[in-house]
Protein backbone atom coordinates (compact mmCIF):
# COMPACT_ATOMS: atom_id res chain seq x y z
CA UNK A 1 0.00 0.00 0.00
CA UNK A 2 1.20 3.49 -0.81
CA UNK A 3 0.42 6.63 1.16
CA UNK A 4 1.00 10.32 0.53
CA UNK A 5 0.75 13.15 3.00
CA UNK A 6 -1.72 15.92 2.36
CA UNK A 7 -3.67 18.67 4.08
CA UNK A 8 -7.42 19.14 4.13
CA UNK A 9 -8.35 22.83 4.30
CA UNK A 10 -11.48 24.27 5.90
CA UNK A 11 -12.17 27.35 3.81
CA UNK A 12 -15.28 29.39 4.55
CA UNK A 13 -17.63 30.58 1.81
CA UNK A 14 -15.96 34.02 1.91
CA UNK A 15 -12.64 32.46 0.84
CA UNK A 16 -13.91 31.30 -2.53
CA UNK A 17 -11.20 32.40 -5.01
CA UNK A 18 -7.84 30.70 -5.57
CA UNK A 19 -5.86 33.84 -4.69
CA UNK A 20 -7.77 34.30 -1.41
CA UNK A 21 -7.22 30.64 -0.55
CA UNK A 22 -3.46 30.88 -1.09
CA UNK A 23 -3.37 34.03 1.06
CA UNK A 24 -5.28 32.17 3.80
CA UNK A 25 -2.84 29.27 3.55
CA UNK A 26 0.11 31.64 3.97
CA UNK A 27 -1.62 33.11 7.04
CA UNK A 28 -1.74 29.62 8.61
CA UNK A 29 -5.46 29.02 8.03
CA UNK A 30 -6.99 25.96 9.72
CA UNK A 31 -6.14 22.61 8.13
CA UNK A 32 -5.90 18.94 9.04
CA UNK A 33 -2.80 17.00 8.00
CA UNK A 34 -3.50 13.40 7.01
CA UNK A 35 -1.91 10.36 5.45
CA UNK A 36 -3.93 9.43 2.34
CA UNK A 37 -3.97 5.94 0.85
CA UNK A 38 -3.60 5.70 -2.93
CA UNK A 39 -6.06 2.95 -3.89
CA UNK A 40 -5.97 1.96 -7.55
CA UNK A 41 -8.50 -0.84 -6.88
CA UNK A 42 -11.36 1.46 -5.88
CA UNK A 43 -13.64 3.64 -7.99
CA UNK A 44 -14.76 5.48 -4.85
CA UNK A 45 -13.03 7.91 -2.48
CA UNK A 46 -13.41 7.32 1.25
CA UNK A 47 -13.03 9.29 4.45
CA UNK A 48 -13.25 7.87 7.95
CA UNK A 49 -16.22 8.82 10.08
CA UNK A 50 -13.86 10.10 12.79
CA UNK A 51 -11.99 12.41 10.36
CA UNK A 52 -15.25 13.66 8.81
CA UNK A 53 -16.53 14.51 12.29
CA UNK A 54 -13.22 16.18 13.21
CA UNK A 55 -13.48 18.33 10.07
CA UNK A 56 -17.05 19.26 11.00
CA UNK A 57 -18.23 18.20 7.54
CA UNK A 58 -21.94 17.50 7.22
CA UNK A 59 -23.20 14.32 5.62
CA UNK A 60 -26.55 12.66 5.83
CA UNK A 61 -28.17 9.33 5.11
CA UNK A 62 -30.17 10.54 2.13
CA UNK A 63 -26.89 10.94 0.20
CA UNK A 64 -25.92 7.31 0.78
CA UNK A 65 -24.21 5.68 -2.14
CA UNK A 66 -26.07 2.47 -2.93
CA UNK A 67 -22.91 0.96 -4.45
CA UNK A 68 -21.11 1.23 -1.09
CA UNK A 69 -22.90 -0.98 1.44
CA UNK A 70 -21.48 0.52 4.62
CA UNK A 71 -21.61 4.19 3.55
CA UNK A 72 -22.83 6.55 6.27
CA UNK A 73 -23.27 9.35 3.74
CA UNK A 74 -21.33 11.48 1.28
CA UNK A 75 -19.14 14.53 1.75
CA UNK A 76 -18.82 16.70 -1.33
CA UNK A 77 -15.53 18.16 -2.50
CA UNK A 78 -12.67 18.31 0.00
CA UNK A 79 -10.03 21.00 -0.53
CA UNK A 80 -6.72 19.10 -0.54
CA UNK A 81 -3.17 20.34 -0.88
CA UNK A 82 0.14 18.54 -1.36
CA UNK A 83 3.67 19.74 -0.72
CA UNK A 84 5.62 20.46 -3.89
CA UNK A 85 9.07 22.03 -3.65
CA UNK A 86 8.39 23.06 -0.06
CA UNK A 87 5.08 24.81 -0.76
CA UNK A 88 1.51 23.68 -0.34
CA UNK A 89 -0.30 23.42 -3.67
CA UNK A 90 -4.07 23.10 -3.81
CA UNK A 91 -5.45 20.43 -6.09
CA UNK A 92 -8.39 21.75 -8.07
CA UNK A 93 -11.87 20.37 -7.48
CA UNK A 94 -13.48 20.95 -10.85
CA UNK A 95 -15.77 17.91 -11.03
CA UNK A 96 -17.76 17.55 -7.84
CA UNK A 97 -19.01 14.01 -8.50
CA UNK A 98 -15.48 12.63 -8.79
CA UNK A 99 -14.47 14.60 -5.69
CA UNK A 100 -17.12 13.12 -3.39
CA UNK A 101 -15.95 11.08 -0.42
CA UNK A 102 -17.99 8.26 1.07
CA UNK A 103 -18.00 8.37 4.86
CA UNK A 104 -17.12 4.94 6.26
CA UNK A 105 -16.86 3.97 9.92
CA UNK A 106 -13.46 2.26 9.73
CA UNK A 107 -11.78 2.31 6.28
CA UNK A 108 -8.18 1.14 5.67
CA UNK A 109 -7.00 4.76 6.14
CA UNK A 110 -8.53 8.08 7.25
CA UNK A 111 -8.55 9.26 3.62
CA UNK A 112 -8.56 7.03 0.54
CA UNK A 113 -8.08 8.44 -2.96
CA UNK A 114 -9.68 6.18 -5.56
CA UNK A 115 -9.23 5.82 -9.30
CA UNK A 116 -11.64 8.57 -10.35
CA UNK A 117 -9.95 11.12 -8.08
CA UNK A 118 -6.54 10.02 -9.38
CA UNK A 119 -7.69 10.10 -13.03
CA UNK A 120 -9.17 13.59 -12.71
CA UNK A 121 -5.77 14.90 -11.54
CA UNK A 122 -3.78 13.03 -14.17
CA UNK A 123 -1.90 11.08 -11.48
CA UNK A 124 1.01 8.97 -12.60
CA UNK A 125 2.69 6.51 -10.24
CA UNK A 126 6.48 6.88 -10.28
CA UNK A 127 7.79 3.65 -8.77
CA UNK A 128 11.42 4.43 -9.53
CA UNK A 129 11.35 7.67 -7.50
CA UNK A 130 8.85 6.36 -4.92
CA UNK A 131 5.90 8.69 -5.35
CA UNK A 132 3.18 10.02 -7.59
CA UNK A 133 2.92 12.90 -10.01
CA UNK A 134 -0.13 15.15 -9.84
CA UNK A 135 -0.35 17.41 -12.89
CA UNK A 136 3.36 16.65 -13.37
CA UNK A 137 4.39 17.67 -9.83
CA UNK A 138 6.19 14.92 -7.88
CA UNK A 139 4.75 13.98 -4.46
CA UNK A 140 6.81 11.36 -2.56
CA UNK A 141 5.17 8.39 -0.88
CA UNK A 142 4.85 8.72 2.87
CA UNK A 143 7.13 6.49 4.92
CA UNK A 144 7.57 6.13 8.66
CA UNK A 145 10.95 7.85 8.30
CA UNK A 146 9.30 10.89 6.70
CA UNK A 147 8.88 13.72 9.16
CA UNK A 148 5.40 15.16 9.05
CA UNK A 149 3.43 17.16 11.56
CA UNK A 150 -0.06 15.67 11.96
CA UNK A 151 -0.92 17.91 14.90
CA UNK A 152 -2.15 21.21 13.38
Amino acid sequence: MAYVKCKIWSFSDEINHQKARYEAMKADHEYHAVKALIDTTSNENFISESLANKLGKKYSNHYKNKKVKNSLGTIECLELSFQYKGKDRLVGSSDEVLNDFEVIEKPKADLILGMQWLWLREVKIDIRRGGIRIYGNFIPFYSNETSFDFSH
